[in-house]
């Protein structure tokens, strides 16, 4: 798996898989994750029937436009798939399951692919899962310009270890008598992690994609129950 690569043999492109879903008898419609071309859908015709289109599988790939979904041409692998199991499973679906849901297609995001890349990785090292996912959701929020400001306030003040913040959507942290404590906000935005900041971190980020994700539930996170 490499970050780097954006042509490959015969003129391939670099992708993963984030989604796929039947069509017709043999066929499947797919959500694809490519560097250059961000999401995209594609029909994979006969593709129910090809081992490769897995999730966590990196893969080379040619496609064709015409209409609303492209045409998957061609698909080899890349490299040997992530062996993702139990929680880290899961907690890849979950982050596969955000791109579908928060990038436009067709809109590319070359930042955001190493990132992917990374986060794969560390679900399937010894990272702590949740910190893993933390990070993601942060670095994903960036990218979609919606990051979040966690050294001052909305006021542009800088935050006082002392003093605690509520999350107010799209605005940012606003000083109040309950909430978010300022250390906390703080380490989580030095990337200091211990069993508040990160009791923290998974608060506050569950409440900063929630506008993003509307009320449809995140089939993923059912899997953890």
């Amino acid at each position: 798996m490499t970050t780097a690569e954006t042509g490959g043999p015969n003129g391939l492109a670099p992708a993963w898989l984030l989604h796929r879903r039947a069509f017709r008898n043999t066929s499947l419609i797919v959500d694809l994750f490519l560097p250059n071309q961000g999401r995209v859908g594609a029909v994979a015709r006969g593709g129910r029937r090809d081992a490769s289109l897995a999730p966590f599988a990196p893969l080379w790939v040619d496609l064709k436009a015409g209409g609303e979904l492209f045409t998957l041409r061609q698909v080899e692998p890349r490299g040997p798939g992530l062996a993702l199991h139990g929680r880290a499973l899961y907690c890849g679906f979950y982050v596969n399951e955000l791109l579908v849901r928060l990038l436009h297609r067709d809109d590319a995001h070359p930042d955001l692919w190493p990132v992917y890349e990374r986060t794969l990785a560390e679900l399937a090292g010894d990272t702590p899962l949740d910190i893993t996912l933390r990070r993601f959701e942060m670095m994903l929020l960036e990218d979609v310009g919606y990051g979040l400001a966690l050294d001052h306030d909305l006021q542009g003040e800088p935050l006082d270890p002392a003093s605690r913040y509520r999350w107010e959507g799209g605005e940012g942290l606003r000083p109040a008598v309950d909430g978010y404590y300022g250390e906390h906000l703080l380490a989580l935005g030095r990337d200091q992690w211990d069993a508040d900041v990160r009791r923290t971190a998974k608060a506050l980020l569950r409440e900063a994609l929630a506008p993003h994700l509307g009320d449809r539930p995140l089939r993923s996170r059912e899997l953890f129950r």
